[in-house]
Formats: structure tokens, C-alpha cells, sequence
């Protein structure tokens, strides 16, 4: 893991964390795009963003680990996929 993400812990002070998903249709042979938003003491410090290609092996796997290591971590989550959120595991609210 990259060192500047070893330094992250949940924010401080407390705040709601975002977890955004949508299903859309995806270009570039895209299962996924996920942006990741990480904080350091309650402020922004870091986005980043991932995509997982629809020939990947174990595209959900990798999906799941994804989203929920950046949620322990601390991050909010913005995601698009051509799966539907029951698919993911996502209960919609």
C-alpha cells in the first residue's frame, strides 16, 4: 500500500461517511469506476480512482475490496458499475 494511505485513520473528528453508487452503462470495457475520496484530521487530502475491466477475474471480489477497505480506512466512496447494487451487495437506502 502506498505510504501517504498508512497515515490515514478515521477522520477526526467523527463525520457521516458517503458511500455513492449508480448503475450505469460503462464505456472502455469498464465493470467499474470508483473514486475514492481520503481524509487526514476532517480534511480532504487525497482522491483516487480505480477501475475494474469486465474481463478481470473475480470483478465483484475485487469490487467489494475495493469500496470496503476505503470505508474501514475512513474514505468516502463514489461507484459506477454495470452490476446492479444487490449484485455488489449494496442495500440501497
Amino acid at each position: 500500500m502506498m505510504g501517504w494511505l498508512d497515515k490515514l485513520h478515521k477522520p477526526n473528528p467523527p463525520r457521516k461517511q458517503l458511500l455513492f453508487f449508480s448503475q450505469e452503462e460503462l464505456h472502455n470495457e469498464y465493470f467499474a469506476v470508483i473514486r475514492t475520496t481520503w481524509f487526514e484530521q476532517g480534511k480532504i487530502c487525497a482522491v483516487t480512482e480505480s477501475h475494474i475491466h469486465t474481463y478481470d477475474d473475480e470483478v465483484i471480489a475485487e469490487f467489494t475490496g475495493i469500496v470496503g477497505e476505503a470505508l474501514r480506512m475512513g474514505a468516502d466512496v463514489s461507484a459506477l458499475s454495470i452490476a446492479t447494487a444487490e449484485e455488489l451487495g449494496i442495500e440501497p437506502t
